[in-house]
Parts: C-alpha cells; sequence; structure tokens
C-alpha cells in the first residue's frame, strides 16, 4: 500500500517531440538516403545509376524521388484572379486561386485606380465566392498603391479569393489581383 501524500506521476521514458523537431530528423535521413543513392554507381558509371544486381533500388529511388518533390517548397507561378478598370462604387468578388495543395499563399494588390479600395481575402471549400467567408481584417489599398497580403497556416481554406470594395467609383485606372501559391 502506498505512503499517505502527494505523489507526482513518473517522469516520461521517450521526451515528446514537437511536429518541427521531426522535420529536422527526417531530413538528415533523406540526406543518407541521397549520400547512398549517389554513391550506388558502379565504376565507371555516371553517379545515381542503379546497378541490374539491385532491381529493388529503383522502386526505393522513385519513391525517394516523389517525396523530396512533396518536401521542397516551390512556389508556382502566379495566377491573375482579378483585373479590371472599376468605374462605380461597389463590391467586386475575384476569381478563387486553387490553395488544396499549398503551403503559403501571397496575395498582391496593384491598384492605379483613382480612389481607394478595399481588400477582403476570402476563403471557401468549394471554388466559387458563393458561401465563402471572409478571412482577418479587411485591408485598405490606397489609390495608385499596392499591397500584399500573405495568408498564415491557420488561415487554410481549399480556394482563396478576395472581394474588393470602392466606397466612391473610381473615374481612372485599374485593379490587379494575383495569387502566388508556395507548394
Amino acid at each position: 500500500m502506498p505512503e499517505p501524500g502527494i505523489h507526482p506521476p513518473p517522469k516520461p521514458t521517450t521526451p515528446r517531440k514537437a511536429p518541427w523537431d521531426h522535420v529536422e530528423e527526417l531530413v538528415q535521413r533523406l540526406d543518407r538516403l541521397i549520400a547512398l543513392y549517389e554513391g550506388v554507381a558502379p565504376p565507371g558509371a555516371p553517379p545515381g545509376e542503379v546497378p541490374p544486381e539491385w532491381p529493388g533500388l529503383a522502386a526505393v529511388i522513385s519513391r525517394l524521388d516523389e517525396i523530396l518533390n512533396i518536401i521542397r517548397w516551390q512556389a508556382a507561378e502566379a495566377v491573375q484572379i482579378y483585373r479590371e478598370s472599376i468605374r462605380s462604387a461597389g463590391a467586386f468578388p475575384s476569381e478563387m486561386a486553387n490553395w488544396k495543395r499549398g503551403k503559403r499563399l501571397l496575395l498582391k494588390v496593384k491598384s492605379t485606380l483613382d480612389q481607394d479600395a478595399s481588400i477582403q481575402v476570402i476563403g471557401n471549400t468549394k471554388n466559387t465566392v458563393v458561401d465563402s467567408v471572409d478571412i482577418n481584417a479587411a485591408l485598405n489599398c490606397a489609390a495608385k498603391s499596392s499591397i500584399s497580403v500573405g495568408m498564415a497556416w491557420d488561415d487554410w481554406h481549399p480556394f482563396i479569393g478576395c472581394t474588393i470594395t470602392t466606397l466612391t467609383a473610381p473615374t481612372d485606372g485599374e485593379l490587379k489581383v494575383e495569387a502566388v501559391v508556395q507548394e
């Protein structure tokens, strides 16, 4: 029978790791695999060529290439989701950018309008502005200026767009919004 009193829980035998700690370990292991892969070539062959006596290695190398492509963060080309010469006061929705496989997203707004515009970032589970929700607070884009909006991970939606609102009808210029997804 235990003695009366306060007994703290036992110390954990395995320390818990944060998610980013595992990424560093994964990168180190992948670096070792790449070094092994590059050292596999028979004498006189180019680095990385698979010897015929190791037929299963080709499948491993193929899978490793897929994993490395998933891990690399590469930006896709900028996609124009809105470009109009606005001549009235009101709200104007953009197209939606596909952020399904993205890690980060940047919206760049360039205005040559002679009036300020409000930019409200919106998100949706479908590729439509219908039933979309506002993300964060609206940002002001001053007349004849540019702004950019970087989305945080907790702002993630499969599809991201924006609603442009003008309170005063512009008489000159246009507004352009581009989205860049980093995958």
